[in-house]
């Protein structure tokens, strides 16, 4: 939510609230208690679209950089005891292929790092039983292929959380929309009349359609609307 959106949530908040101090004025107006109800629901749409953009994202970050940095070192793990494998052989091409460095691989995007990760093990599993005098055997091989498959789901859901806060944030938007129109179209007529029958209920409803404008700069600057305009 913007500061804009967080001043009307104060003006929408205390609108509902003169309504609900004074049902009992406008119980015979089943049009404006229908209206109130509805308002109710309006503001309660927002809330849930806001949670849904509150909701912490943060665990996710963090759960992948764990892994990030857990498979890294299992990458420099394998590509050592390639390395030392390469050079009993003499095989000039392997050395080359699995010559990475800690640095190299901080650079890396995420997608980059599973293609590395997947290329390393596909090279150390065949030859995993040579593997072993330099610390690299089967069990090491499966616990790779995990964090691998891990890692690679893990990049996925940080995108999905992104994209599912863009559409709340385009939905609150619509919703913020609708409460302005019903309020100036619906809720703001009804009370016309009780300017003359009940002037301070009228009233209160008229001081609590004021938007403050709470900038955080300074003095607040109250926006009301044109009842005359109403």
């Amino acid at each position: 939510m913007n500061a804009k959106q967080i001043n009307k949530s104060r003006m929408y908040g205390a609108t509902i609230l003169v309504l609900d101090n004074n049902l009992a004025l406008f119980e015979a107006m089943p049009e404006l208690a229908a209206a109130h109800q509805q308002l109710k629901e309006k503001m309660a749409l927002i809330d849930q679209q806001r949670q849904i953009q509150e909701v912490d994202y943060t665990g996710l970050t963090r759960n992948k950089s764990l892994l990030r940095e857990e498979l890294t070192t299992f990458i420099l793990r394998f590509s050592a005891a390639l390395t030392a494998y390469a050079a009993t052989k003499n095989d000039v091409v392997l050395k080359t292929k699995v010559n990475y460095t800690l640095s190299d691989l901080k650079k890396s995007s995420d997608r980059i790092l599973g293609d590395i990760a997947v290329m390393i093990n596909g090279l150390a599993t065949p030859v995993v039983a040579e593997l072993q005098k330099y610390f690299v055997g089967p069990d090491e091989v499966t616990k790779f292929e995990g964090l691998m498959n891990e890692f690679k789901s893990a990049i996925p859901l940080k995108r999905v959380a992104t994209n599912v806060t863009k559409v709340s944030t385009g939905n609150i938007s619509e919703v913020y929309d609708d409460i302005d129109s019903f309020l100036k179209n619906k809720v703001d007529l009804l009370l016309k009349p009780f300017q003359f029958s009940q002037p301070d209920f009228f009233n209160a409803y008229k001081n609590a359609r004021i938007i403050v404008d709470y900038t955080g700069r300074g003095k607040a600057v109250p926006v009301a609307p044109d009842w005359t305009q109403v």
